[in-house]
């Protein structure tokens, strides 16, 4: 999904959210998955290397982007749901 163009006070999504808010879901989903890239990487080069604090970064990296993208997740449900 693209991004909406920023215009206070106006509605411009089908659901009725203002384009702000789309923006701010996006956002926590986007962070959340390129933190869950990043772990993927570090718990690859913890392997290859046998850094197992290398490794052990990388798996909370996951939980934490996997933790992040579904609170995204619930803000674009309560948002869809008309609770603001």
């Amino acid at each position: 999904m693209g991004l909406i163009p920023l215009i206070p006070g106006k509605r411009d999504h089908p659901g009725g959210v203002p384009s702000h808010e789309i923006i701010m879901a996006d956002h926590d989903r986007i962070e959340g998955s390129a933190k869950q890239a990043e772990g993927s990487i570090k718990e690859g080069l913890g392997k290859l290397t046998g850094d197992e604090k290398l490794k052990a970064e990388g798996r909370a990296d996951k939980v934490e982007g996997k933790v992040q993208n579904a609170i995204g997740g619930v803000k674009d449900t309560l948002k869809g749901d008309g609770h603001s």
